[in-house]
């Protein structure tokens, strides 16, 4: 079997016209970047309220954060195994199709762009307006101009090239770093923190407690979604066998340390009693630090963060439509390549005019809502994919194997089907409507094979 090294071209991409390909033009920093970039968005700015209304002690919610990121790494490990050995743009859709068939790789690219990943581009645009028009007023009709606007620019930076798209992405990664250890800094050197113990109470660990442990959970595995982001630009990343786990380790590991820190910088600002009653956790305490400023400095970094995790939402997502249109000639044309700017402009444009429908309609948050527990299993099977790619594909290279073989898998699977089926009682309604949006994907499926069958 070939494998894709640093020197090879990925294989031509494009239905029908001159050999096209991707230009692997993303280094270590670039990849790190992405994920970093792709994990903070608006969450970890108000998810401590949802986590707050929960869990009642210090201990409890620091250790909820310490086990999403565990949880979270877990799965980075499986995630960096399948990225090393399979370097090609699509991440999950490519291990899942390889794994378990042409059909499941299909509903995982369907319920992943074609849902959750165009309404989470619509979210981030709308976040990122509404926080930046908070600064200059703008109505709602305003603010749905800006988010458009946002998502065209960014789009249309994305199209022009990876190079592009990567020196965006870095800026906007720095500068949501700069914004949360600016967090960090103002609260450890205010002298105005009161101190935090990291109790878990005197009321027992019982089931109930064990539940609301689970709710708070979804709260914070959503936080730290986006760690395989650098998966999905696999075929744009110097020496992918390298750089793709080095990529989620360093940029998971950020991450996990900053959120740790700035969780206890809100506690030692807001009582976790208050909490639950203050959603813009993040916002209250720069307000409490620097007065009525600090609600602006917060909008700004919100504004920024949103429009960080925008720019890369809208890089990643395209490739994963990419890899759908190369396998399924029903979405043959999303594959086509730029042979000006060797990006998937037709992808770009699609996901575009998709989340552009979803800003006006107003109806993205139930979306997204809707089909992360089907986006959910697909990740656990990935996951198990580890195991069953090693008995299928024994002699497949594997520069990377993932660490505490097998038990890192099947704690990850454990811990992510926990949660869903935590979900699934809280929420079931959702839950069968998230599977139901899934399930739309086999007629197109179906159609998709018989095109297939017809072209010969």
């Amino acid at each position: 079997m070939k494998t894709i090294t640093e020197t090879d071209e990925p294989e031509e991409i494009g239905c029908g016209g001159p050999p096209l390909s991707l230009r692997r033009s993303l280094g270590l920093v670039d990849a790190t970047a992405l994920v970093i970039g792709c994990v903070i968005g608006a969450g970890i700015f108000r998810a401590a309220a949802s986590v707050a209304a929960q869990l009642h002690t210090p201990g409890l919610v620091m250790a909820v954060w310490a086990v999403g990121g565990i949880l979270s790494f877990c799965g980075a490990l499986c995630y960096a195994e399948l990225g090393a050995a399979y370097p090609k743009a699509g991440g999950d859709y490519v291990y899942l199709t390889r794994a378990y068939g042409p059909a499941v790789g299909f509903l995982f690219g369907w319920t992943k762009v074609f849902t959750e990943r165009i309404g989470t581009i619509a979210i981030l645009g709308f976040v990122f307006a509404e926080y930046a028009g908070s600064l200059a007023a703008l109505n709602p009709a305003q603010t749905k101009w800006f988010a458009a606007l946002a998502i065209l620019l960014l789009t249309g930076a994305n199209v022009i090239g990876i190079q592009v798209g990567k020196e965006v992405q870095n800026l906007l990664t720095g500068i949501k770093l700069f914004a949360l250890l600016g967090i960090i800094a103002v609260g450890l050197l205010s002298g105005k923190a009161q101190p935090v113990i990291l109790s878990l109470g005197t009321d027992p660990i019982d089931g109930g407690v064990l539940r609301a442990f689970g709710v708070a959970l979804v709260f914070v595995l959503w936080t730290y979604g986006g760690w395989a982001e650098s998966t999905y630009v696999a075929e744009e990343v110097r020496r992918p066998e390298r750089t793709l786990p080095w990529s989620i380790f360093l940029g998971l590991g950020v991450v996990t340390l900053l959120y740790l820190v700035v969780n206890w910088v809100y506690m030692a600002y807001i009582p976790l009693n208050q909490m639950p009653g203050r959603p813009l956790v993040a916002a209250e305490v720069m307000r409490s630090i620097l007065g009525p400023v600090g609600a602006k400095v917060t909008a700004g970094m919100v504004a920024a963060s949103a429009f960080g995790a925008l720019n890369g939402f809208i890089l990643t997502s395209s490739r994963i439509l990419l890899a759908v249109g190369r396998d399924h000639p029903i979405f043959g044309r999303l594959s086509k390549v730029s042979p000006r700017f060797a990006t998937p402009v037709y992808s770009l444009i699609f996901n575009a005019v998709g989340a552009l429908v979803l800003v006006w309609a107003g109806t993205f948050d139930q979306i997204v809502t809707y089909s992360t527990v089907a986006i959910s299993v697909f990740s656990g099977m990935a996951a198990l994919g580890v195991i069953l790619l090693r008995i299928k594909e024994p002699l497949a290279p594997r520069p990377y194997r993932v660490w505490g073989y097998p038990l890192t898998p099947l704690i990850f699977v454990l811990g992510l089907f926990l949660f869903i089926g935590d979900v699934a009682l809280m929420q079931p309604k959702e839950t069968l409507f998230g599977f139901g949006l899934m399930l739309l994907g086999l007629p197109l499926y179906a159609g998709s094979r018989r095109l297939q069958k017809s072209q010969g």
